[in-house]
């Protein structure tokens, strides 16, 4: 089983629009193309920064779904977002493989 984390560094200028985006929209597709509900979380710090932090972390249970998060629902989100904030909101993923312990 996998985790997989998108990190998004949003500007304070967009960030509403950009949450109804992944409100409505992301979440939304994420879930009816058969994933486990996201964690949607926003990334608090000590530190004072310009930008707020964003994880959304969903379970992949192998590499071929993996594959459909990023090959399919991410490049979806990406087309919609890009014209939409440009470089106003900047995102990453990480896959994390789950471990016993």
């Amino acid at each position: 089983m996998y985790i997989v984390n998108t990190s998004f560094m949003v500007d304070p200028a967009v960030q509403t629009q950009w949450l109804d985006l992944v409100r409505k929209h992301y979440i939304p597709l994420i879930i009816d193309r058969g994933f486990a509900r996201p964690v949607f979380t926003r990334v608090v710090s000590e530190e004072i920064t310009e930008h707020f932090t964003y994880s959304i972390q969903t379970e992949a249970p192998d590499i071929p779904a993996y594959r459909v998060l990023t090959g399919e629902i991410f490049a979806e989100y990406a087309q919609i977002a890009a014209p939409l904030f440009g470089d106003k909101v900047v995102w990453f993923t990480s896959l994390l493989k789950k471990e016993d312990y």
